[in-house]
């Protein structure tokens, strides 16, 4: 019988020590049991060879561990559904970030950088890094029963029922683009020499300075009405108040940076004073429309926003079904 002894010995090694004596004695009188049994139907002693088919049709060591786990499995039937809807958007968002970046990389080629030494992971790395992480929270909170947070909703926080909503991909891709700005914008990532070819180097001007904190916190609160967007697609009335507010802050910022009417500057080792003077001209122009243009823009969503937020619910669910 020293197959089955070891058989347990197996299978002990994967139970607790409260475990291990009496699963491993409750164990041995099955198989005991059933070796007793044959035996009489065979009219003589198992062989090895007769004791192995047995031990293993009863089971692996640890298939059969396994059994006497409070624990039978990483994530249940009933998180399942959270692990997989919140992956989803996870790794929406992190395509969406590189989907940014790359790109960005694309434009500006050899010279798109981060700061330093720092490098960027490979997007394998990030998704099987998101993955884990994702998948290590859920499974954190199964095994110490924190899974009734994920039974607290309500039917009216469900999106409208009618017209198209937006898709993980969409609404991941719309983050990505404020979580790259931001690196930017703080120095974590470098886009030089946009315009290689003319021998052209742009910088932003000073404007942009005494503008640094109130964009950083415009683009943050942007970023986090986003994703309350996405993970709470039913409060459509709270996140039309945002966007509203949002295009009104935005409008309004832009009237202040107008003010300035510089806002990058051109310099170049190879061309004339002359022309590089007529370039930095266009520039401003150019930079003159577009922000108009923006101020336009934003002021026409916070309308959209505001008439929106005036209809009954009703209506409102609809109109903001179509424009998700």
């Amino acid at each position: 019988m020293d197959l089955i002894e070891r058989y347990l010995g197996a299978i002990a090694r994967q139970l607790s020590d409260a475990q291990k004596a009496d699963v491993c004695a409750e164990l041995r009188d099955v198989l005991l049991s059933q070796v007793e049994d044959e035996e009489g139907r065979l009219g003589r002693p198992q062989t090895q060879e007769e004791l192995e088919a047995m031990l293993i049709r009863f089971g692996h060591p640890l298939t059969v561990a396994g059994r006497y786990r409070k624990t039978q499995h990483l994530i249940g039937p009933e998180v399942f559904p959270f692990w997989w809807a919140a992956l989803k958007m996870s790794l929406a968002v992190v395509l969406g970030i590189y989907v940014v970046l790359a790109v960005l990389t694309a434009v500006g080629g050899e010279d798109t950088e981060l700061i330093g030494d720092r490098t960027t992971p490979t997007l394998t790395a990030t998704l099987l890094l998101t993955l884990g992480a994702v998948t290590l929270v859920f499974a954190l909170m199964e095994r110490f029963g924190k899974t009734t947070i994920l039974n607290r909703w309500k039917p009216g926080q469900l999106p409208p029922a009618s017209g198209r909503s937006v898709s993980p991909f969409e609404a991941g891709l719309e983050i990505g683009v404020g979580v790259v700005f931001i690196l930017w914008w703080i120095g974590f990532i470098q886009f030089r020499n946009l315009l290689p070819d003319h021998a052209l180097r742009l910088d932003m001007a000073q404007v942009w300075t005494h503008w640094f904190w109130p964009i950083l916190i415009f683009s943050a609160y942007e970023l986090a009405a986003n994703l309350l967007a996405l993970l709470r697609p039913g409060q459509a009335r709270l996140v039309e108040s945002l966007l509203a507010i949002r295009s009104l802050v935005a409008a309004a910022m832009l009237c202040g940076i107008y003010q300035a009417g510089h806002w990058v500057v051109v310099s170049s080792a190879t061309l004339p004073a002359a022309e590089l003077a007529k370039t930095q001209a266009n520039f401003d122009r150019g930079m003159a429309i577009a922000i108009a243009g923006a101020i336009l823009v934003y002021v026409t969503l916070a309308g959209v926003s505001l008439w929106r937020l005036r209809q009954p619910d009703r209506a409102f669910a609809s109109s903001a079904a179509r424009r998700a």
